[in-house]
């Protein structure tokens, strides 16, 4: 199997792994599930076009900032939640904007 389709099935996977913990009502759980599936998103777009895979958050954001702001702009306005996720808890609305988020991204993923 080639990376493209590694990071094709960890989306798969952590979406999946959102999905269920969302459905459970484990909102913090599942937001930092949410945010690791638009992290590999991005990371299978930069490898698909780029063939560039980060080693970092830092460096990821760097690149996506570049070439892809969109991207950026959505990664970036989730990742002071992610991090709040170790000491608060995640807000009802945030949790719902990262899944919507989230399922329209997917499909930038063939």
């Amino acid at each position: 199997m080639g990376r493209l389709e590694d990071l094709k099935d960890n989306i798969n996977e952590y979406f999946q792994s959102a999905e269920l913990l969302f459905k459970q009502g484990l909102n913090n759980a599942a937001f930092m599930m949410y945010f690791k599936t638009l992290v590999a998103i991005c990371d299978y777009i930069l490898w698909r076009n780029l063939r560039i895979l980060p080693d970092n958050h830092g460096e990821r954001f760097r690149v996506l900032k570049l070439r892809y702001p969109d991207l950026y702009g959505v990664l970036s306005y989730y990742f002071p939640y992610y991090r709040d996720t170790y000491t608060k808890r995640v807000d009802d609305r945030i949790l719902v904007a990262i899944r919507n988020d989230v399922i329209r991204l997917k499909e930038k993923v063939k």
